[in-house]
């Protein structure tokens, strides 16, 4: 809750205060106090009343759809209603436009309801990020009839929508630099495989004498070796190692950071998965968990769950990720290839971190 006083309204009322104080200190009568008293009581009764419209007040919201998805159009409902019996004039809606907009609904707009009165507010709504956060209508703000202070408050039950992300080639660019992949595996961009490849060049002190080409290098008067081919690795494996923030802390800064986590880590799924990759997702879903896509049936599984299943619930699994990401980043866990995405960084190149 919080209140905002006006401060023209204020010296107004300060004014006629005083002004009916001198008033019955001279005349006295009836009339003089009765006015003192309606001044005394006119802020103690306008907070009685706003009270007393808010308690009365009910806001159901609704989309179209279970999930939306980011960037995308949906309809959006929702339903004022005073069960009261006194009216509600003038009541201001804030909105949260900070994550989504709301095209047919602006933020401040103005309802007056009258006694048992409804009003339907119906817009286009397009969420600004993937995640799952309360949007649409956040505050109720009534201002007193003699615009003295403004009251806002939360409203009762907030609107949670879960929002999925955009599948894009955001993650193609930065996986693309360092590997390359076939559809038979992924191959290293480090470690070789034991026996000689195809390709050849000169002999260097040190080469393995079995991978000398012996007809070759007779052609050639000079030792030529097969160049060993990158090993192929057995398994890919993406980390997602989540941020474990409160919900009451996450504000706009954690919904960006959120979007651009989820974006990247299904684009990254589709980037393998599309290729005939198989690829093990390691992610916190109240525990650790693991799963395999393998094919888009598996991917979309993914995809469904990502946006408001990945969480900490909990209190070693965050230990249990960060422990697992150190591993990692030590060369402990073999030759596999492993990919870390972070949610929480500081620098952009610790955002997404290939290992192996």
């Amino acid at each position: 809750m919080t209140i905002t006083v006006h401060k023209k309204g204020l010296f107004i009322y300060l004014l006629a205060l005083v002004s009916s104080i001198v008033f019955s200190s001279f005349y006295g009568g009836p009339v003089s106090y009765a006015f003192l008293y309606a001044m005394l009581l006119l802020i103690p009764t306008s907070i009685i009343y706003i009270f007393i419209n808010n308690h009365f007040l009910q806001i159901y919201q609704e989309v179209e759809v279970h999930k939306l998805t980011k960037g995308e159009d949906h309809k959006y409902r929702a339903l004022v209603e005073n069960a009261g019996l006194f009216p509600v004039h003038n009541m201001k809606l804030g909105i949260l436009k900070d994550r989504c907009t709301l095209y047919e609904i602006e933020d401040g707009r103005s309802i007056t309801l009258g006694v048992l009165g409804k009003d339907e507010l119906t817009s286009a709504i397009n969420c600004k990020y993937a995640g799952a956060y309360d949007i649409g209508i956040e505050t109720v703000a009534f201002t007193d009839p003699f615009k003295i202070f403004t009251v806002r408050l939360d409203i009762p039950y907030s609107f949670r929508v879960i929002v999925s992300p955009r599948v894009t080639d955001i993650a193609d660019k930065v996986l693309d630099l360092e590997n390359q992949v076939n559809n038979s595996g992924f191959k290293s961009s480090n470690l070789m495989e034991d026996s000689p490849g195809n390709d050849l060049r000169e002999y260097i002190k040190g080469d393995p004498l079995k991978a000398i080409n012996w007809k070759v290098s007779a052609k050639q008067s000079k030792l030529i070796v097969r160049v060993p081919e990158p090993m192929e690795k057995r398994t890919v494996t993406i980390l997602l190692q989540a941020s474990d923030i409160p919900e009451s802390e996450q504000d706009i800064e954690y919904l960006k950071r959120r979007d651009q986590f989820l974006e990247f880590a299904v684009s990254a799924a589709y980037h393998f998965g599309k290729r005939a990759v198989p690829i093990r997702l390691i992610y916190p879903s109240g525990t650790v968990t693991e799963s395999i896509v393998n094919s888009y049936e598996s991917f979309l599984e993914f995809y469904n769950m990502a946006a408001d299943g990945i969480y900490y619930g909990q209190a070693d699994a965050f230990t249990e990720i960060a422990n697992l990401s150190k591993e990692i980043r030590n060369n402990e866990r073999g030759s596999d290839t492993y990919i870390i995405i972070r949610e929480d960084y500081e620098n952009p190149e610790d955002f997404c971190t290939i290992c192996g």
